[in-house]
């Protein structure tokens, strides 16, 4: 394999990128668990698609709110010491979810509230996380490595959905939460086993918390290339959280599916991710980056309308996975590209503001098709999300991805 197309496998070769690797799987594996688990509890706890669709919002909205914030502390103070603190807080919130669950004092009200502070651990955490993976792997290397982590995600997505719904059929929802709590554990150990390199902290710097934000906007405001990356990922993000945001309405009440099938119909996302992210550096070698990412627009419109007029187990199924390497395609591509314009010293922040625009579009995109769903129906929200993605794509189709080699010093 060539050093410009390493194989999507290579970065596995570090061991310290392993390791953190392994451990970011295990607790992904306990986080989905948690979030299928929690989808499941919030449609026995009410019918209303609406409060379905604002789980996902508690989940989404921390990330649009606090990760410029958490952007400008990722790039001033020690990354790693950092990412372990976020750590211990989502532990804990997990743990008081699964203590709430055992006394049976869940209600909609507290679980949107314990999500959304799980969402503030994760939105504190994001930019550090973001900024370390070029300081472990770097180079050509560096966009498998963005495509492993969201593979692993991805795979625990496959996972996490079936053991937690054949868990929560057995025991109850107590119980995932649970498991989840104890998977940071690994995470925290991992970090600490990490040597980070000495030059990696000597290249931040340490600016005022009010200069370190003015020079974040200013870059961002003065770059092109991070706006051009931006303005695609809004055009597929918007209307394609949709199947993501009603997949628990559309499993439960369209479909008729118990505990367990549901968790598969999580699952095979998940399946469908790892596989895009498996393939991407080869579809990305055949078709380049930016006609991966519109191909994937299109598919995913096409397969919006396909489980809109065929609401079946087999057809939603499909789509789902379809949808799944999509959005592998075009997270992994749009990462890697922002990745690569940001020097060290600006790099969680400019992930920060990466992160507010993608979640930003989740949160949009969430109560939009939450809405819909809510006044007419879920099969109207897909149509329209379909729909919706055809112009979108045309403009994407526009603004052309950035190009370059390596990552900024």
């Amino acid at each position: 394999m060539s050093q410009q197309h390493p194989s999507a496998l290579a970065p596995l070769a570090s061991p310290a990128f392993r390791g953190i690797w392994i451990a970011n799987l295990l607790s992904n594996v306990g986080g989905w668990m948690q979030t299928t688990g929690a989808a499941w509890e919030m449609t026995s706890l009410t019918p209303e698609p609406l409060y379905v669709a604002l789980l996902s919002v508690a989940g989404t909205l921390p990330m649009f709110l606090f990760c410029f914030f958490a952007g400008i502390l990722a790039d001033r103070f020690e990354r790693k010491r950092y990412i372990i603190v976020c750590q211990f807080w989502m532990m804990g919130v997990a743990a008081a979810l699964a203590v709430l669950a055992f006394l049976g004092h869940l209600t909609a009200w507290n679980l949107l509230a314990l999500s959304f502070c799980m969402g503030l651990g994760n939105a504190m955490n994001a930019p550090a996380w973001h900024a370390v993976v070029p300081e472990i792997v770097s180079g050509p290397q560096l966009r498998p490595a963005i495509a492993l982590n969201s593979a692993g995600f991805n795979l625990a997505r496959t996972i996490g959905p079936v053991v937690g719904q054949i868990l929560l059929s057995l025991v109850g929802v107590f119980l995932l939460f649970t498991i989840n709590a104890v998977t940071y554990i690994g995470v925290i150990a991992a970090m600490r086993a990490w040597k980070r390199p000495p030059e990696a902290h000597a290249s931040q710097r340490r600016e005022g918390f009010a200069e370190a934000a003015r020079t974040g906007i200013a870059f961002v405001r003065g770059s092109a290339e991070l706006k051009a990356i931006f303005a695609r990922g809004l055009c597929f993000f918007v209307p394609g959280i949709a199947m993501g945001t009603l997949l628990p309405v559309i499993g439960r009440f369209e479909l008729g599916l118990d505990e367990f099938s549901f968790g598969i119909l999580y699952a095979v996302f998940g399946v469908g991710a790892v596989a895009g992210a498996l393939s991407m550096p080869t579809v990305n070698r055949l078709f380049g980056a930016n006609r991966a990412n519109i191909s994937a627009m299109l598919i995913t419109s096409a397969a919006f309308m396909a489980a809109a007029l065929a609401m079946t187990p087999v057809v939603v199924g499909i789509v789902v996975a379809l949808t799944g390497g999509c959005w592998m395609t075009v997270i992994a591509n749009n990462g890697a590209s922002v990745q690569m314009i940001l020097p060290n010293f600006m790099r969680a922040r400019g992930m920060a503001v990466h992160q507010m625009v993608f979640f930003g579009a989740l949160v949009l995109g969430a109560m939009l098709w939450g809405k819909i769903a809510n006044q007419w129906s879920a099969q109207t929200a897909l149509i329209v999300a379909s729909l919706s993605l055809l112009p979108f794509t045309a403009l994407a189709a526009s603004v052309r991805l950035p190009r370059s080699p390596t990552p900024r010093a």
